[in-house]
């Protein structure tokens, strides 16, 4: 008799239940996804151009090089793994710094803010992985978004 009783609950737990959840589910497929951009910096050289990348969790992206604006959309999952290095180096302004020699000429800096966090400069090698794969997504994205940094003369 107990094993019916509890039947009944349930049952009468799940058709309460049930158009609550129908409920929720209308409003979370009407609430737009906020997602929020990762900006990769690089500060140019004599040489070259600065530029700054935007790009979302979805592989879109904006850049501005030369003073060009440009689109495109990078792999998904190069965008994936480039957000999931992000999380895993949090808080950004605590990774290692590591100074390095630069040419004037040639030598550049790069840094990664995210949801108003800011990297050091991660472009000089590091014995640190999380600084290594967020330097190597950021010019895995320069690539694949095939923009040049050359300077016209």
């Amino acid at each position: 008799m107990k094993l019916f009783a509890f039947s009944k609950i349930s049952l009468a737990s799940v058709l309460l239940a049930t158009p609550l959840c129908i409920f929720s589910l209308k409003i979370l497929a009407q609430t737009p996804i906020i997602q929020e951009p990762a900006i990769i910096i690089n500060s140019g050289s004599t040489n070259t151009c600065k530029y700054n990348i935007s790009v979302l969790p979805s592989g879109k992206a904006t850049y501005t090089v030369c003073n060009t604006k440009g689109t495109g959309e990078i792999k998904l999952n190069t965008a994936t793994k480039f957000f999931n290095d992000i999380s895993a180096a949090k808080p950004l302004s605590k990774l290692p710094f590591r100074s390095c020699p630069k040419s004037v000429s040639f030598g550049t800096s790069t840094q990664v803010n995210y949801s108003g966090q800011k990297s050091p400069d991660i472009s000089c090698p590091s014995n640190d992985s999380k600084v290594t794969n967020l330097y190597n997504d950021a010019k895995s994205i320069q690539q694949e978004l095939n923009f040049s940094t050359s300077k016209s003369l």
